[in-house]
């Protein structure tokens, strides 16, 4: 868990500040109600609050990225009232992916690798990799392997819903914020394409690693 609170605190100094400097900009410009807009967001922003002095890693992990699920859910459920979802998923996928890819820019050659990993050992070096996630999704498990040599896993309760604690699915976060982000950053021309298939409304989801072209 200590590595999970480390790594979230990392790629939050990237793409921490993205609700609020970005995407509540953008929608302050084009609320019907900014008055409204902005006693929401003050309501959801109060919910931040510092850790004890000796908190657990777990506990700090859980705080910081729910703040940020919840204040991401709150801008882009905000932005689609007045914008068409195309458009606010590509605003949100695309400043997101770029600054998940600028975290990554030191890891990407490393995920390069697993052209070259041979045939037998690559389930077993993907199942690994794979658990650099649990940071994002929490606990991550195999469960298939398709004809085409595509790696199937089961993600039971992605962090992102359940660390945000209102004991719902957080719908725009995860199709906009984790899903087309994340594929805009591991592609289908990438060496580890991803593609995630959320269980909206419910907490689960289905990740696949295809394997590059």
């Amino acid at each position: 868990m200590l590595l999970d609170d480390l790594l979230m605190r990392s790629m939050l100094k990237r793409v921490g500040d993205l609700p609020e400097f970005v995407f509540l900009p953008t929608l302050r410009l084009v609320a019907d109600d900014r008055d409204a807009v902005e006693s929401r967001w003050s309501a959801v922003a109060a919910q931040r609050r510092g850790g004890p002095l000796f908190e657990s890693p777990r506990r700090a992990w859980e705080r910081r990225y729910g703040q940020f699920v919840r204040e991401l859910e709150f801008v882009s459920t905000e932005l689609l009232k007045v914008l068409p979802e195309p458009a606010v998923e590509e605003l949100i996928s695309d400043a997101v992916s770029q600054r998940l890819k600028r975290w990554l820019r030191l890891m990407m050659p490393m995920f390069g690798a697993v052209k070259v990993v041979p045939e037998s050992l690559y389930p077993r070096v993907m199942d690994t990799g794979v658990q650099f996630a649990t940071f994002l999704v929490g606990p991550i498990r195999r469960v298939g392997e398709e004809p085409d040599g595509t790696l199937v896993y089961d993600i039971p309760e992605c962090a992102m819903h359940t660390t945000a604690g209102t004991g719902a699915a957080q719908p725009h976060s995860c199709l906009m914020g984790c899903k087309a982000a994340c594929e805009k950053v591991f592609p289908a021309s990438s060496a580890m394409p991803l593609e995630f298939d959320p269980h909206l409304p419910g907490l689960s989801c289905t990740l696949r690693v295809r394997k590059s072209a």
